[in-house]
């Protein structure tokens, strides 16, 4: 379905065809641009996933969408990415390490502290946060002499800040264990552990992940809580704290 002018409208439509929760603020959908300096000013106003033979795949929010619309491009809702499959969800814990499904927000918490658990030496988890809604941010720390603060290099991996990219998610779990479970036994591995400080966040948006609910990542949404794309409003020196304003 394709719609043009009468924003507020559109907004009403796109809720009705794309309904990612109940209050279905977070629209994905598609246009057409003729020129690539047109993205310019369009991504300063929408978050743009993709633009491929002049066709330009977005996600906005409602207040995003209605700017947008004010420019006159013509839109075609699309199937929000985050409910076009039924994710495979691990029954237990001990499923979680197959790395053939996605953990439960719950699992998640749980094996983030059993690798600290398991090696204690190598890894520590640190809360460096919480989400809009109360869920932990959390980091594993891995290092040779984890508990003390050595001096040298210090690498920080951070991944799913938008909440329906699910996949580094679950690879920076992968990450951690493959580290941790391999170290004294290859070589290059061990030397990064023994040379370096590692700090791994694998959910940086766990509210955008867990839309739903803490039970599955189906529904998975870019934005988090509050309908904000966190890498389109990182702070920076020029804009400030929040340039999405």
């Amino acid at each position: 379905m394709k719609i043009r002018e009468l924003p507020l409208l559109a907004i009403v439509l796109l809720a009705i065809l794309v309904p990612v929760t109940a209050t279905a603020q977070e629209h994905y959908f598609k246009f057409e641009i003729s020129n690539h300096s047109e993205l310019d000013t369009i991504t300063r106003i929408i978050s743009i996933s993709n633009v491929a033979d002049g066709v330009v795949y977005a996600y906005a929010n409602d207040e995003e969408l209605s700017r947008f619309l004010e420019l006159g491009y013509e839109i075609t809702a699309l199937p929000h990415p985050g409910s076009l499959i039924e994710p495979d969800m691990a029954k237990q814990l001990s499923d979680v390490g197959d790395w053939d499904t996605y953990p439960t927000y719950d699992q998640y918490d749980s094996i983030m502290y059993k690798f600290a658990d398991d090696y204690p030496g190598l890894c520590s988890v640190e809360l460096i946060g919480y989400s809009e809604d109360g869920r932990k941010l959390l980091t594993a720390k891995i290092s040779d002499n984890v508990a003390v603060a050595e001096d040298e290099p210090e690498v920080f991996y951070t991944s799913t800040m938008h909440g329906d990219e699910t996949t580094g998610y679950v690879l920076m779990l992968r990450l951690i264990d493959h580290l941790l479970s391999n170290y004294g036994t290859d070589p290059n591995l061990t030397g990064m552990v023994d040379s370096m400080e590692i700090w791994i966040n694998p959910l940086a948006n766990p509210d955008g992940t867990y839309r739903v609910g803490d039970h599955t990542v189906n529904g998975a949404t870019r934005y988090n809580l509050n309908w904000v794309d966190l890498n389109r409003n990182f702070p920076d020196p020029a804009a400030g704290d929040h340039p999405d304003g």
